[in-house]
């Protein structure tokens, strides 16, 4: 494992590139983005003790240009890991398109008329699942995917087919899982007394194992195990990032150009499930395709 300059403040970057770094099926080839991120992956793969630690420098002014990122703000690294993915997606090379596609989920929704059951479906498409923590809500990550649910009701709508006020009955089913799936913490939480937001330090317990057969309708394998964290650390609009990945079975500590392994698994250290940012899993016994 090779650590990476922290360029100005961009955390964030190296963070994502280690947990991109080792997720097995993410080859891309050349592009404006892709060209330099396959150019940084590549150079991580030279990891011969004593190397210096690796400049992401060209992929961070390549994102720069596709999207409206700086050196100077500390960026988040959920945009990140967007953007790195939406540029891939918007490449011309079908194969970057399809390693964006590694963390697609699918969703089908329905609208439909408590009154006269008119009903309108419509797909879509997320990166990452959004994990709400704090006052009755699970700690444990496990039981938050037991009971996931998308599903709401909207009240004092009116019907545009039986013209009543009526209310509304929205159903979203997840129809397909990805290769990996990602979980995005929601960290941000509004103070009121102080009017800002805050970061908000409950802990999470996210198994080596998780089982998401409760979370979508497909029949397709749901069980998936964990191979890289990011973790943030200090206030909500400047803090720190760093990752846990895991690779060839050992966990490793990433914070920019510092590399250490892990004697134990990340979550039993001190804290840590207490600042979980980003959750990589990796669907278990899927095939591997190699792009390069």
């Amino acid at each position: 494992m090779r650590g990476l300059i922290n360029v100005g403040t961009h955390c964030a970057v190296n963070s994502v590139l280690q947990c991109l770094y080792v997720t097995d099926d993410f080859r891309i080839t050349d592009s404006t983005v892709a060209s330099e991120l396959t150019s940084v992956l590549r150079d991580m793969d030279r990891n011969t003790r004593g190397m210096p630690p690796c400049d992401p420098h060209p992929l961070v002014d390549a994102l720069i240009r596709y999207s409206e990122m700086t050196h100077e703000v500390q960026q988040d690294a959920d945009t990140v890991f967007k953007c790195v993915l939406n540029a891939l997606a918007d490449d011309g090379d079908p194969r970057c398109k399809q390693a964006s596609g590694l963390w697609t989920i699918r969703k089908q929704q329905s609208a439909k008329c408590s009154t006269c059951n008119a009903e309108c479906v419509s797909h879509h498409a997320a990166t990452n699942v959004i994990v709400y923590i704090g006052e009755n809500k699970p700690n444990k990550l496990q039981d938050y995917v037991d009971d996931y649910s998308e599903s709401f009701r909207v009240s004092d709508y009116h019907c545009g087919t039986c013209q009543e006020e009526t209310e509304l009955i929205v159903t979203t089913d997840i129809t397909e899982l990805p290769a990996v799936l990602c979980f995005t913490v929601a960290r941000g939480q509004r103070c009121v007394q102080r009017g800002e937001l805050m970061v908000n330090t409950s802990a999470i317990d996210a198994p080596q194992e998780l089982d998401c057969s409760r979370m979508s309708v497909t029949s397709q394998p749901t069980k998936y195990e964990l191979y890289g964290m990011i973790t943030h650390t200090g206030p909500y609009e400047f803090g720190h990032y760093a990752a846990f990945v895991k690779n060839k079975s050992k966990w490793y500590f990433v914070d920019g150009d510092v590399v250490k392994h892990c004697p134990a698994l990340p979550l039993s250290y001190y804290n840590v499930p207490a600042h979980l940012y980003m959750l990589m899993y990796r669907r278990l016994h899927n095939v591997n395709i190699s792009w390069m």
